[in-house]
């Protein structure tokens, strides 16, 4: 620790830290745009200038250490004039049009124009879009017009994500930003997650809009418009209506659907439920045939291209299961339809989202049953967001209301899919109780949640011991197959999502900007919304939940067989484009890994249930005992 002088102020300092972070701890007001905490991503927009006594330029507090004794000034005259010369020359090329834009009110350069007063000494005049626009991704859109080059999608990309796969250009002797060979994003190794978006402190990067696919279907009067919002979507919409973060809004988003005209309100939660049915089923196959292991969650469509573009060697070892937003498709164009007397055609099936990636997976070509798509448009948070505005919806100030039941009834597993570890937990639940034939009371798994990188435990079921593993963002998970952490010991189920924190964090979720980033923990205040729904539900297991015990009884048949395996399993190829992205890790081959281990028949605690061969399916003796009751 140091002591320094800012504006007077004697502050006692770490010699760790920049001159903006020692400012900001100490409530001093220094303006930035490109700085980037969790990215440590500085020096790029020449914003954050203060005067260092002794030196006759201007230096950026982002990229200055402090000294023991350094005097420094943050708003002088000249200070004040450089930084507002600076916004000005940032504007000089930005498309300055302000009401339009979908980030007018929570854009961080419209905040430093306000305060700094800057104009633009040239106007920025653009006469052909197109020029600028590159829309050709199924999930992203990049807007050069509005981009300021702060570096913050670079960074993200680089330290969250690991990727790579939007790096800066050289270009007509101009800087700008793209994707690597300045190709489509979805023919790059890039994982479509958003976090780029997510950074971005301006328009420059968007979402691919599928509100006027909506608006289209809710204005046609031949279409039976559902939607169904995802675990995330209620613990963030509230920020976008000045509710602050980390509030639970699951029932006025019941009633603003209503209010835009949806026929039926469900919730992806149910998919979730039905995922775990699914996915524990594959699970417990697993273990009766010995593998092979160990068996990954395909719930993340980021981190399934992750596998596809990476690690094309393991893509036998993904679940099957299709993740909850295309099971709940699949239900709502077959199930669903025969319990109203409906043509599957007629249906048309809406989820929003906390993800970008989704947009990209519901347009996967695999993704229909007899021509008919399972999703036929994804919202994100934000889109829905900007509907309900629309529509001039009051959001804060309405009343709950329930889902419809046929599809919205969920469990506190199906609630807790949205934090990383909640799938794993949720799959723990239920595999535990179905390998073990009764309801087991102790259902908590809290050595999987968190935010730490990579979580390991030993789960014991039925007297065999499981190794688990969570992975928390795609860079931890580049870290866990490249560092030889598989290698390590014989795991049996992973979990992994892209965004860190999970789809609380998604790339499709409310802009956080940079300083309440620094500042809070906006991660575990969205988890806590699922984890406490979790805790004050009754039902609290996947294979609790009726009204999917109902589908599988009347429709859908035994889990993991039959219809339900030819509608809500899928397999992975190398992507879309046919070929994996060039890659710099090494080559697994997990079968003869794992052979080289001790088999699993030959281990002191067998991974084998007592006599699987006559072993009752689970969802029978469930549904017998609902009844029974």
């Amino acid at each position: 620790m140091i002591n320094i002088l800012i504006d007077g102020k004697e502050i006692c300092a770490s010699a760790d830290k920049n001159l903006l972070q020692v400012a900001q701890e100490n409530r001093i007001d220094i303006p930035y745009l490109c700085f980037f905490k969790e990215c440590n991503n500085i020096g790029q927009c020449g914003i954050c200038l203060v005067e260092v006594d002794g030196q006759e330029k201007l230096s950026r507090a982002c990229c200055v250490k402090p000294k023991e004794g350094m005097s420094i000034i943050t708003n002088s005259d000249k200070v004040v004039e450089a930084r507002k010369q600076v916004i000005s020359q940032l504007l000089d090329r930005h498309d300055f049009k302000c009401g339009a834009c979908k980030r007018k009110e929570n854009c961080e350069l419209l905040k430093l124009v306000i305060k700094t007063k800057a104009k633009a000494n040239v106007q920025f005049k653009v006469l052909n879009k197109s020029e600028y626009v590159d829309d050709r991704s199924k999930s992203l859109v990049l807007d050069r017009s509005k981009c300021v080059t702060c570096g913050r999608c670079v960074a993200a990309c680089k330290t969250k994500v690991g990727t790579k796969a939007i790096v800066f250009h050289k270009k007509d002797d101009k800087r700008i930003v793209g994707p690597v060979g300045l190709e489509c994003f979805d023919d790059t190794n890039c994982l479509l997650c958003g976090q780029c978006v997510a950074s971005c402190p301006v328009d420059a990067l968007s979402e691919k809009s599928h509100i006027e696919r909506v608006e289209n279907a809710l204005k046609d009067e031949e279409k039976h418009v559902i939607v169904a919002i995802a675990p995330s979507v209620r613990t963030s919409m509230g920020e976008l209506f000045g509710m602050g973060y980390g509030v639970d809004v699951t029932g006025k988003l019941y009633t603003a659907l209503r209010q835009l005209g949806f026929d039926k309100i469900f919730d992806i939660n149910f998919g979730a439920d039905m995922t775990i049915m699914e996915e524990s089923t594959e699970l417990m196959k697993r273990i009766s045939s010995g593998g092979p292991f160990p068996m990954f969650t395909s719930c993340c469509p980021s981190w399934v291209r992750q596998a596809e573009n990476y690690y094309p060697e393991i893509l036998k070892n993904l679940s099957t299961a299709k993740s909850p937003q295309q099971e709940f498709g699949a239900a709502s164009k077959t199930y669903y339809p025969q319990t109203i007397n409906i043509d599957p055609s007629k249906v048309f099936t809406v989820t929003v989202m906390p993800c970008t990636s989704k947009k990209y997976e519901a347009d996967r070509p695999e993704m229909e049953h007899n021509n008919i798509r399972d999703i036929d448009a994804v919202l994100t948070t934000r889109e829905l967001a900007s509907m309900i505005k629309v529509a001039k919806i009051k959001f804060a100030d309405l009343e709950y209301s329930e889902a419809d039941p046929a599809m919205g009834e969920y469990t506190g597993a199906g609630a807790i899919f949205g934090a990383t570890g909640g799938v794993m937990e949720a799959a723990l639940r239920t595999a535990k109780d179905f390998i073990e034939g009764k309801s087991l009371d102790n259902i908590e798994y809290h050595a999987v949640r968190g935010l730490s990188g990579i979580k390991e435990a030993t789960v014991e079921i039925n007297g065999s011991e499981y190794n688990v593993a969570v992975i928390n963002g795609a860079n931890n998970l580049f870290e866990f197959m490249n560092n030889g952490k598989l290698h390590e010991k014989q795991y049996h189920f992973i979990e992994v999502m892209t965004c860190e924190g999970g789809c609380v964090n998604g790339g499709g979720q409310p802009h956080v900007n940079a300083k309440d980033r620094a500042e809070i923990d906006v991660r575990s205040l969205r988890a806590s919304v699922l984890y406490n729904q979790d805790k004050k539900l009754q039902k609290r297991k996947s294979h609790e939940n009726t009204a999917l015990l109902k589908m599988y009884d009347t429709y859908m048949g035994k889990p993991g067989e039959g219809l339900a395996h030819e509608l809500l399993h899928t397999t992975y190829g190398q992507g879309l484009n046919g070929k994996a992205a060039h890659r710099n890790t090494i080559s697994l081959n997990i079968d003869a890994l794992y052979k080289a281990k001790n088999s699993i028949n030959k281990s002191p605690k067998s991974l084998h249930t007592k006599d699987n061969t006559n072993q009752k399916n689970p969802i029978e003796d469930i549904s017998s005992r609902k009844k029974a009751e």
